[in-house]
């Protein structure tokens, strides 16, 4: 039989920490799955973009590029 060990506040296991449920504020990992899916992509060798990604983009650019005057 082993003798019982002492609870040390210093050496407990602490439980996981409490986190947002909102998965878009966890940019590290957000930025972590967009970079193995893109391995993923370019690895079966298709384009790392999806359409789906170029649409948005597409929509998103004219807001974020100033305007041309000529």
């Amino acid at each position: 039989m082993r003798p019982a060990k002492s609870v040390n506040q210093k050496n407990s296991t602490v439980g996981p920490r409490a986190v947002s449920s909102d998965r878009r504020e966890r940019r590290r990992l957000r930025d972590l799955c967009d970079e193995v899916l893109a391995s993923f992509r370019v690895a079966s060798n298709r384009d790392p973009i999806s359409e789906q990604d170029r649409a948005a983009a597409m929509q998103l650019l004219p807001r974020l590029t100033p305007l041309a005057r000529g």
